[in-house]
């Protein structure tokens, strides 16, 4: 059974930034469980900070903490008549990505920033199929996420999510990646043992460096910790505006046709949005029967396609 979100109440971190993650616990489990030398027991406390007890968990606190800052501000509590829910800001300029169900039927929802501010937001775009959607308000200048794709994402990951389950609001959760649905199934997605409720929904999933790389978009009401997320990969394919935004090249070709980029499959027509960086990629892809290959260099081009 699938939680109703809709149910009424109820700086950017440097690469790697929480990497440190299993040497914490590793250290943390070391200390707690191996016993000190008699003499070190019998010495006089030292009261510096590095000596401080559980210098370990205090780092992964730290850590934790700074990911929140991050990433708080670009999320939004989304309401209407029927319900609530979250989402989070992907453009400066106030474009929002959440859930299909979380906006519903409604053109127009009531948008409450992590500043205060209550502004009312246009549902512009939506992919029912996969249950996102895209609301824009009129703001400019406000904190985002940086999109990130799954490609180096494995189970046992990190994770964390900030949203406002049962109307609980700027809630910040932690966990891991639990289990990832390959993206060939009918729809891809990821799975995590974050504690998540009904108003999480649309709201992002992180990773250890505070980018986001999914949307919040289900739970099992009879078990414990076993929710869903989209990646974010998907919400890219399937919404135009937001493809226009990310750090992404749009590959076109004819349907089922798989695509080559440097020699490793990328995907399959008509459509493959790739998250890439600043560089050179050979693309190739085998259509009617012949081999067409071509180089690009993103950014400089963003879209391409094949087969024309």
């Amino acid at each position: 059974m699938i939680l109703n979100p809709h149910t009424p109440p109820y700086p950017r971190l440097a690469p790697g930034a929480l990497r440190l993650l299993p040497i914490l616990i590793v250290g943390l489990a070391t200390t707690l469980l191996c016993p000190a030398p008699a003499a070190a027991q019998e010495a006089a406390p030292d009261t510096t900070e590095d000596a401080a007890p559980n210098p370990m968990l205090r780092q992964l606190q730290r850590e934790q903490r700074a990911i929140f800052t991050r990433v708080a501000p670009s999320v939004v509590f989304l309401t209407h008549a029927e319900g609530l829910g979250s989402g989070f800001f992907v453009s400066s300029d106030g474009l929002i990505l959440t859930n299909a169900h979380v906006v519903g039927e409604h053109s127009r929802v009531e948008v409450v920033l992590h500043d205060g501010r209550r502004v009312t937001g246009e549902v512009i775009e939506r992919a029912e199929d996969i249950d996102l959607a895209l609301v824009k308000v009129d703001v400019k200048n406000v904190p985002t996420l940086r999109m990130a794709g799954m490609h180096d994402v494995a189970v046992g990951d990190w994770a964390a999510a900030v949203g406002h389950g049962r109307g609980a609001i700027w809630t910040f959760t932690t966990g891991m990646i639990s289990n990832i649905y390959p993206a060939g199934d009918e729809r891809p997605l990821f799975q995590t043992q974050i504690p998540l409720n009904p108003g999480s929904s649309g709201g992002p999933v992180v990773n250890i460096d505070g980018d986001a790389i999914g949307v919040v978009t289900a739970g099992l009401t009879d078990a414990q910790s076993i929710n869903f997320a989209i990646p974010l990969q998907q919400a890219i394919a399937h919404l135009p505006a937001l493809s226009e935004r990310c750090d992404c090249l749009v590959v076109n070709l004819p349907p089922n046709t798989p695509l080559y980029v440097n020699d490793v499959l990328a995907g399959t027509g008509p459509r493959v949005v790739l998250m890439v960086e600043e560089g050179s990629y050979a693309l190739a892809a085998l259509i009617n029967g012949r081999l067409q290959r071509r180089t690009v260099r993103w950014p400089a081009s963003r879209s391409v396609t094949l087969g024309d």
